[in-house]
């Protein structure tokens, strides 16, 4: 098991950047000294949601192993995390691997992995933030750590990577190490990945609901000092305060989490893992929270369909709903 807590660190930055954009400017949500300009700045389609494409890789491969869509929607209050499972398969090479994770090293990083994803599922990605992982302990010592309800006790060994998980059940204050534990996980879950994803959304909400709480005049500077260095994004400063003004004043019920929909499958010729992507679930998705238009197409070249393989084409034009969690279920 490899240092795959990217995911995390991820939203925890896109969570404590609108935290402390809103402390370290205004003093707090409620602050009398707001810009009226901030409400004007997000002029680009006003009535659509900001899409963030949010990446983090894997240190040894530089794969981009943890990716997810979060869409925040002013005008509706809500925010959407929508995580894009790694194996998913999807043609955007004439090489053999064919996995989503690979698409920004193939594509020329970051924007060429944007531009894939806006282009086969028909929406507008308005920002890109990557980061690096280091701080990721820090952060969460700093906030004086995330209470969280585990149902089940989590338990692993892996000692050639050095990794030693052991966190009892029942309510808790998870610290930087246990949360990183949580977070990495998945070994004893019988549906492997999916299962840790899971798992990490019902951290983030919990995450979330603490910076809620935690963040103040009297740590946002700390905060913010450990995250100096750690994320890459075309993200304007202005732009950032506005999203985290609108993040701020949202309930956890206002907060929906979903995996990309979809399944997992094998290729019929190499025996490869691949997570294959519903394609009636998935545009209903991006219409929903997204901004996608009805009228445009969804995968209309089928990138992410092998024409060849049954158990791709099954899941690929399969009519299932999709699972949408709001963050006050994950409690």
């Amino acid at each position: 098991m490899s240092k795959k807590y990217d995911l995390i660190a991820a939203i925890l930055i896109v969570a404590l950047a609108v935290a402390l954009s809103a402390t370290l400017i205004f003093g707090g949500a409620n602050s009398k000294n707001e810009p009226s300009a901030l409400s004007s700045s997000l002029t680009k389609d006003a009535d659509k949601p900001y899409c963030v494409l949010v990446a983090g890789s894997d240190r040894v491969s530089g794969l981009y192993d943890v990716m997810m869509l979060v869409s925040i929607d002013g005008d509706r209050e809500r925010i959407c995390v929508m995580q894009l499972p790694r194996d998913t398969y999807a043609e955007y090479t004439e090489k053999s691997y064919k996995k989503l994770n690979g698409a920004a090293y193939t594509l020329g990083g970051i924007e060429g992995l944007r531009s894939f994803l806006e282009q086969s599922f028909g929406v507008c990605i308005d920002g890109y933030l990557t980061l690096g992982l280091e701080d990721f302990r820090k952060v969460i010592d700093t906030l004086g750590g995330v209470e969280i309800e585990l149902e089940r006790a989590i338990k692993y060994t892996d000692a050639e990577q050095g990794l030693f998980i052991d966190i009892p059940s029942g309510r808790q204050v998870l610290d930087g190490e246990h949360a990183e534990m949580l977070v990495r996980y998945r070994a004893g879950y019988a549906d492997g990945d999916l299962g840790r994803l899971d798992a990490q959304k019902k951290f983030l909400a919990a995450l979330f609901e603490t910076l809620k709480e935690k963040v103040n005049g009297d740590n946002a500077f700390e905060l913010a000092k450990t995250l100096i260095g750690e994320v890459d994004t075309d993200i304007g400063a202005v732009t950032a305060v506005t999203l985290g003004l609108r993040a701020l004043k949202l309930g956890k019920e206002n907060i929906v989490f979903l995996t990309l929909p979809g399944a997992d499958a094998r290729a019929e010729k190499s025996g490869a893992s691949y997570y294959v992507a519903s394609a009636y679930a998935t545009d209903k998705i991006l219409c929903e929270f997204f901004g996608k238009s009805p009228q445009i197409e969804f995968d209309g070249d089928r990138v992410f369909c092998h024409p060849n393989y049954k158990g791709f084409i099954s899941i690929y034009e399969s009519s299932e709903e999709p699972r949408v969690v709001r963050a006050d279920e994950l409690e």
